[in-house]
């Protein structure tokens, strides 16, 4: 398998856009529960404002956070919809990630003339 490599630039701009698309997909996730819960109240979504469900998601994910942030890297981690934002330690090898003999700096041909 060929070993693809990234620049150091590249790999900071995919680390930057995975933790973006964590952080929208947790805020995503926060927003869903809250409306869940408005409508568990009897109450209507169209009842609150958009501001007033967004400072309600902030606040449930203050709260949950670190569940809904595993939440949403397992989903981009398994979903081939969020292939895009994988980290690029998911998609790439380098060769440090092998455990395998050291490489031998001798030659065959040294070899068997050592014989």
């Amino acid at each position: 398998m060929a070993t693809r490599s990234l620049s150091p630039n590249r790999v900071v701009q995919k680390l930057r856009e995975h933790r973006q698309a964590v952080a929208v997909l947790a805020l995503m996730r926060a927003k869903k529960i809250v409306q869940a819960q408005i409508r568990a109240k009897g109450q209507r979504i169209s009842d609150y404002s958009n501001r007033q469900i967004n400072h309600l998601a902030e606040d449930y994910l203050a709260q949950h956070g670190e569940t809904l942030r595993a939440e949403a890297m397992q989903t981009i981690a398994t979903s081939p919809a969020f292939t895009r934002w994988r980290l690029p330690c998911a998609q790439f090898t380098t060769n440090a990630q092998k455990e395998s003999e050291p490489i031998s700096t001798t030659s065959s041909v040294q070899m068997l003339g050592a014989k």
